[in-house]
Order: structure tokens, then C-alpha cells, then sequence
């Protein structure tokens, strides 16, 4: 019954890839219009660099919880699941225009934690349902080169509102895409049907049952060696450094919102569009890992050289560079891994959620020990350059 509920969706929501690409597309022109500024506009609003580690703490924190003790309910509803994300990330939105103090802090990762997983879970779930293994290289690949395609432009859109209007018509403008999303994905339905397609209570029910009394983990870690594993962990501890350390640093050396946004601009696009023809020749050779050993290899000496720049130029050329390699990693990993679960899709999109989010726990965890410690925060890049020479590991 599961399966064929799964079939009728992937077909309403999938046609020749269309309308999961114009889903992903809205997302990600939100995140990198609205969220790419949101360390920024806490440091605006008087808060630390720690106040923004603990931030985005929490916003990995609640996914890893989540997939960890609520993945059920997640995986037995996607349409639902999916809406929910969304609601989610248009509250996120919202709470950052009206909330201040340590609420902003606090409540508005909640919504986005709730968010990364229950949109990307499904989300990629699907993807892996409509690719096959003989063009999974390729196919995921062009899924990943959406946000990096989107990052060219919105950043840039997104400082000019910032200058010549405010944050609060940024993040209300963020908020607006992710409604309009919202109302495609349900087909327009979503003001009747809306408690129906929310499964907030659902997930901390789920939540209750596990934590409360008894602990009991939704996840099936078997069946996946450490050489895969450690490197999607090593991934997630790398994340958890950028999302703090980038663009706080970036907005040290830009001094303001539009000069930022051009640094934004600049990073990852080319890394991947090599990710996309990396993908065609992995697909014929089937050979993901050297890829990945080489993305590794090069990204994480190049955020070496980021983490000792003296200059804008040398940092902004080296962290180029970096994002270049680094680019080939996530979709490579992501494709070696359900390669190995063909049979199991679900818990491979799950066991990456996982393990990143994890990993970026113990990231953002490292840089506030080295702000706790009063370390530079540039000082928290070779963390993350030593968690990508890590990941060639990988096998």
C-alpha cells in the first residue's frame, strides 16, 4: 500500500523531473536570497559570533534528533512531510522578521532544523526512486547543481534589498517564495487540507514514545561499513565549520551586505558544473570514489590556505578553490552510498541525513570550544580542511 501511495506521488510530483526540480529550485532561490544573510543579520542585531554558533547548533541538532527517533512518521507520509518543510521554513522566515534577543537565537533553527529533514528526506527519497543506477552519477549530480546556479544571483538580489530596503523585507521575501512553493507542491489545497498534511505532532510523538521512559532508535545502522559512513560523518563536520566560519569571515573581510553577496556569488558554481560532467564519466567507468579521493584531496588543501590568508584576495581565492573541490563531494558520496542500499533507498537517504547532521554537530560544537577558548574563528577552517583530506577514506 506504502509502495503504491509512493508510485502515484512520485508520478503527480515527478514528470520527466520537472516539478521536483521547479520544488528544489524555489528552495533553494529562498535559502540563498533570505538565509545566506541570516548570521549576518544576527551579528547586525548585537549578537556574537558565538550567539551565531549556538544558532546554527541548534539547526543540526534538531534533524540529527529527528532522523534518530522520528524517521517513521517522516517516511510513512511524503506529501505530508514535504508540506510540513515547508510550513516550517516559511515560519523560519517569519520568526527572523519578528522575533529579537536570545529568541532569535533559539526559536527560529527550530524551524529550519524541522525543515532539513523533513523536506530533504523525502525530497531525495524521490530522486532516488526516478534515477537508476546506470545514470544515478549524472542525474544527482544536476540535482546538486541548482543551489550552487541559484548562488550566482540571489546573494546579489538579495544584498540589494538588504541595502536599499531592510532585512525584514528580505526575510518576508524568502517567506513569500516559500508559500508560493508551498501552494504548487499542494496543488493549491493547502489552506483545507492543512492540518491533514502536518506532521508536527506526529514527530514529537514519535519523539515522546522513543526518548520518554524508554530509548529506542528509529535509524537501521547495519549494513553500512565505517569507510562509508566516516566519510559522510567527516562531510557533516566540514559543513559545520562553513556554516558558521564562511560567511562570518567572508562579512569580516566584505564589511558590508552588497560587497558580501558578491563574495557568495563567487563561490562553488564551477565545482559544480564539473560535478554534473564528473557524473556522466563515473557513470561509464563506475568508479565514484577516486572522484571523491581527488575532491577531497585538493578541497582540503585549499581550505588550508583559506584558514592562514592574510588578505581578502588570498582568502577569496583560496576558498574559490576550495568550494571548487569541495562541490564534488556531497553528490558523489550521496551516489556511492545508495549504490551500496539499491535495495534499501529509504535508509540510505536517511544514514546521510544522519551522519551529516551528526557531523555537523561536532563541527559547529569545535567552533564554539574555539570561541568559548577565545581562538580566532579563522582558526576553525583547518578543522574543516582536516576533516576533507579525511574523507578519502572513502570506499
Amino acid at each position: 500500500m506504502a509502495q503504491t501511495h509512493l508510485k502515484h506521488y512520485v508520478l503527480a510530483l515527478s514528470h520527466r523531473h520537472g516539478s521536483l526540480i521547479i520544488v528544489q529550485t524555489l528552495v533553494a532561490f529562498a535559502n540563498t536570497l533570505a538565509n545566506a544573510f541570516a548570521l549576518i543579520y544576527l551579528i547586525r542585531e548585537g549578537h556574537s559570533y558565538l550567539d551565531c554558533a549556538i544558532f546554527i547548533f541548534i539547526s543540526a541538532g534538531v534533524p540529527t534528533a529527528l532522523i534518530a527517533f522520528a524517521s517513521r512518521p517522516i517516511l510513512k507520509n511524503f506529501p505530508a512531510s514535504i508540506t510540513t518543510a515547508l510550513v516550517c521554513l516559511a515560519l523560519y522566515y517569519v520568526s527572523l522578521m519578528l522575533l529579537d534577543g536570545w529568541h532569535l537565537v533559539l526559536i527560529p533553527p527550530l524551524f529550519f532544523g524541522t525543515y532539513i529533514v523533513t523536506f530533504w528526506v523525502p525530497y531525495f527519497a524521490l530522486i532516488m526512486h526516478i534515477t537508476s543506477s546506470k545514470k544515478r552519477g549524472a542525474g544527482i549530480g544536476a540535482y546538486f547543481l541548482i543551489f550552487p546556479l541559484l548562488t550566482t544571483v540571489a546573494p546579489l538580489l538579495g544584498g540589494l534589498i538588504i541595502t536599499y530596503h531592510s532585512y525584514q523585507m528580505l526575510f518576508g521575501t524568502g517567506a513569500a517564495v516559500t508559500l508560493a512553493n508551498l501552494f504548487y507542491v499542494s496543488r493549491f489545497k493547502i489552506l483545507w487540507r492543512i492540518r491533514r498534511r502536518i506532521i508536527i505532532p506526529e514527530l514529537l510523538q514519535s519523539l515522546k514514545l522513543n526518548l520518554v521512559g524508554r530509548f529506542h532508535v528509529d535509524l537501521d545502522l547495519r549494513g553500512v561499513d565505517w569507510r562509508m559512513c566516516s566519510p559522510l560523518f567527516a562531510e557533516g563536520v566540514q559543513d559545520g565549520v562553513f556554516w558558521v566560519a564562511i560567511p562570518v569571515i567572508s562579512f569580516e573581510f566584505a564589511k558590508n551586505e552588497a560587497a558580501l553577496s558578491g563574495y557568495l556569488s563567487l563561490f562553488a558554481l564551477w565545482g559544480a558544473v564539473a560535478t554534473v560532467a564528473l557524473g556522466y564519466l563515473s557513470d561509464r567507468l563506475r568508479d565514484r570514489s577516486s572522484i571523491v579521493r581527488i575532491g577531497a584531496t585538493f578541497g582540503g588543501v585549499s581550505v588550508l590556505f583559506a584558514a592562514y590568508s592574510g588578505t581578502p584576495e588570498e582568502y577569496l581565492t583560496a576558498i574559490s578553490i576550495a568550494y571548487f573541490w569541495i562541490a564534488m563531494i556531497p553528490s558523489f558520496l550521496f551516489t556511492m552510498l545508495v549504490d551500496k542500499l539499491e535495495r534499501y533507498k529509504k535508509k540510505g537517504v536517511l544514514l546521510r541525513e544522519f551522519f551529516l547532521n551528526s557531523g555537523k554537530l561536532l563541527g559547529v560544537g569545535i567552533v564554539i570550544a574555539a570561541l568559548v577558548l577565545g581562538y580566532d574563528l579563522t582558526g576553525t577552517l583547518v578543522v574543516a580542511g582536516v576533516a576533507l583530506a579525511y574523507i578519502i577514506v572513502v570506499k
